[in-house]
């Protein structure tokens, strides 16, 4: 049966408003208490997101490459040149090859002081070509004096036997006119013949004497003339080995990297590296300088990175050839035809 309030008693209306008054209080404490969890909860969400923790270790890793690799730069030269220089005295007359040109073993690429060289090795043929002269002309000397000894040996002979047969006749005759067996007439004729064979014999005979003479005085001449034609060739040898040795000459076939000296100036102001020729532009090196501490850690068989300033070029593996006094040097292999010597690069190492 439904009472009105009015007709509770009142210790009883309070005691129940007591009880509803204590829900109402912990059910607000608690709602008060999951607003704030809901809120704390929701900031810290946010800081979690916002800054993520870092990963243990990468930033680290970061911070020790970053300490450890060194960047250093230096000139690209090939690692195998040939040096040229003149081996004599005097000044550059002209160059006749420059930076860059291909050459080939054998090639004149200056010339020192040839002007007097020339000349004196134009006068040794001059003079070679005389004694050769000399020496025809001894030859067909002594071809000459052969022949016409040749000739007044023939004529002797034939006068020879000519005497011989007169000879013979003038004495028979002689003997029958001793005798008185031949008339006086034909014994004078036979005199006459034996007596005209006996001059004609000695003409001969002298001339044959006087050929050999001429074939032997022909031979003195041209062992002469060849002694002389001997001299002369010594001399434009040596009058040629003069003017060549005035005459820089590549040794090898390559790509001429280097060039030191002026024209007009002595050659040997610039002495053995008149001339640098790279036989193989394919083997290539880099020459780095780096700090005492850097080098210190820079060691002979060492890895590297070449990376060439003037290409967009990947870069190239490369390894530290030799550690000397302040110097380092990083050899590498480029099959890239832009890359010359002289260009600059930049190396990277990973110091350990």
């Amino acid at each position: 049966m439904y009472v009105p309030s009015s007709y509770v008693p009142a210790a009883r209306r309070t005691r129940s408003a007591t009880l509803t008054l204590g829900m109402h209080g912990k059910w607000l404490l608690f709602s008060v208490l999951a607003v704030a969890a809901g809120i704390g909860g929701a900031a810290l969400s946010m800081r979690t997101r916002r800054t993520p923790p870092p990963v243990p270790g990468r930033a680290a890793t970061a911070a020790v490459i970053a300490t450890n690799e060194i960047t250093l730069n230096g000139a690209i030269r090939p690692q195998h040149v040939a040096n040229v220089g003149s081996s004599v005295e005097g000044n550059i007359e002209t160059f006749l090859a420059n930076v860059g040109d291909e050459v080939f073993e054998g090639q004149v690429l200056a010339r020192v002081g040839s002007a007097g060289l020339e000349s004196n090795r134009e006068q040794a043929a001059a003079a070679v070509e005389h004694a050769q002269d000399q020496v025809t002309r001894a030859e067909q000397a002594i071809n000459s004096s052969r022949l016409e000894a040749s000739r007044a040996d023939a004529d002797m002979q034939r006068a020879r036997l000519q005497l011989e047969r007169t000879q013979k006749v003038f004495d028979r005759q002689k003997t029958l006119h001793t005798a008185g067996a031949t008339p006086r007439i034909v014994y004078q004729k036979a005199a006459d013949d034996f007596e005209a064979s006996m001059k004609e014999f000695d003409v001969m005979d002298k001339a044959a004497r006087a050929s050999h003479e001429s074939v032997q005085s022909a031979m003195e001449q041209l062992s002469g003339a060849r002694k002389t034609l001997a001299d002369k060739n010594q001399e434009l040898e040596q009058a040629q080995g003069a003017f060549e040795a005035a005459e820089v000459r590549a040794p090898v076939s390559g790509t001429i990297v280097g060039r030191k000296g002026e024209t007009g100036k002595p050659a040997q102001e610039a002495g053995d590296d008149m001339f640098q020729i790279a036989t193989d532009l394919y083997a290539l090196e880099v020459t780095l300088e780096p700090n005492p501490e850097q080098l210190k850690k820079i060691f002979a068989g060492q890895q590297a990175l070449v990376l060439v300033l003037d290409l967009q070029s990947a870069g190239m593996p490369g390894v530290v050839k030799e550690v000397k006094d302040s110097h380092a040097i990083v050899e590498f292999n480029c099959s890239l035809p832009g890359i010359k010597p002289g260009m600059r690069a930049d190396v990277r190492l990973r110091l350990e």
